[in-house]
């Protein structure tokens, strides 16, 4: 009895090690899209796979262009909000922005927003934009939109002021 209860026990302990292996060899190939990331590396380096970065940036935030959304803030056609804790404002925001933390998107605080106007809101990275569009568009803010994160902002060469 002894001697097939070991011989359970590692035939068991094979069949764990292969399925490891297995997860390890599947889990360190590229997959999809990122295939072809890793094969632009191949011939230039860095420069192709943070040149597909920045592509990838500008499919998820098409609209986040320094130069355009100074002009638009200048010109009174947009409003910036920026959705970050007080201390990330403090650190640096983009000019002309108005500051609503996340937590304090309400209709006490939204209320010195327009309805005509397109609103823009962005936090670091776009999550916390994406809830603060939704949170808008629940108050009626129908032209609330996400413009992503103050990272892509500085990225594509946009300033902050403190």
């Amino acid at each position: 009895m002894n001697k097939r209860k070991n011989t359970y026990l590692t035939i068991g302990s094979i069949i764990v090690a292969i399925g490891l292996i297995s997860f390890a060899l599947y889990y360190s190939k590229c997959h999809g899209d990122e295939c072809d990331s890793k094969i632009s590396r191949k011939g230039n380096g860095q420069k192709e796979e943070v040149k597909k970065e920045v592509q990838e940036v500008e499919e998820l935030f098409p609209k986040m262009i320094p130069t355009v959304i100074k002009e638009q803030i200048l010109n009174n056609e947009v409003v910036l909000v920026d959705v970050r804790e007080d201390s990330e404002w403090a650190e640096g925001h983009i000019m002309g922005a108005k500051h609503i933390a996340l937590g304090n998107i309400n209709i006490e605080t939204t209320k010195d927003l327009p309805h005509d106007k397109q609103i823009y809101v962005y936090c670091r990275s776009g999550k916390r934009a994406g809830e603060a569009e939704i949170k808008l568009k629940s108050l009626g803010f129908g032209n609330a939109e996400n413009l992503g994160g103050i990272i892509y902002w500085q990225g594509r060469g946009g300033e902050l002021v403190k």
